[in-house]
């Protein structure tokens, strides 16, 4: 069963993060170094969950390490938006990292690390009564808009980020000095994330969106 849930995990991951490489990196370079045959199931399986998890790990904005909304295998990008972070995937994708330390993809000061990078980035990045919005520009942490009147907080995505970060937390909190820390900056970020506000008064509902130059339209 726990094999079948981290199987779960890295396919949910393929479907929802589409995580970009590097733009000095192309994947149509070479052809990929992939085994013709597995010996049994689990190492079939290995190799994909392994795979997938690349999207997260050797795929991520550079300046950020969080996952990139799309990826063009001919590095071509007409709207030049290879540097743009999404908010939900990154969630997926930080879930992943955890399964990843566990499965042995990499070991544990290396996902200590990467995901410090990521909280160090999102503490400095927009947002917006301490919800992010859907879509970042990388290298400056400032609001890509998901459309005209989707320039400011996304509840949802931003829950989906929150989520995963929560599992991080229990993760680390009882570990080294490093981890302690790290686990203490996500309690910052959480505990930031104005829920009442998106509320919109005293209503007994959560809005998803809302924007500094449009409100909750």
């Amino acid at each position: 069963m726990m094999e079948w849930t981290r199987t779960g995990i890295f396919i949910t991951l393929l479907v929802v993060v589409c995580a970009c490489t590097q733009k000095n990196k192309t994947v149509t370079d070479a052809e990929p170094d992939r085994p013709e045959a597995f010996a049994n199931d689990d190492e079939l399986l290995d190799y994909i969950q392994k795979t997938h998890f690349n999207y997260m790990w050797e795929g991520a904005e550079k300046t950020s390490g969080l996952a990139c909304e799309r990826i063009h295998l001919d590095n071509v990008y007409p709207q030049q938006d290879q540097d743009v972070i999404t908010i939900g995937g990154s969630g997926f994708g930080i879930a992943g990292l955890l399964v990843a330390i566990e499965r042995n993809f990499i070991n544990r000061e290396e996902g200590v690390a990467r995901l410090t990078k990521i909280v160090d980035y999102l503490a400095k990045a927009d947002r917006f009564h301490g919800v992010w919005p859907h879509w970042l520009h990388g290298p400056t942490g400032k609001v890509k808009p998901f459309g005209t009147k989707d320039d400011g907080g996304d509840l949802v995505e931003s829950s989906f980020l929150m989520q995963s970060l929560l599992c991080v937390r229990q993760y680390v909190k009882d570990g080294n000095e490093k981890e302690k820390a790290l686990a203490a900056k996500i309690d910052e970020l959480w505990h930031g994330m104005e829920f009442d506000w998106y509320r919109n008064g005293d209503q007994n509902v959560l809005y998803w969106h809302w924007s500094p130059n449009y409100g909750w339209k």
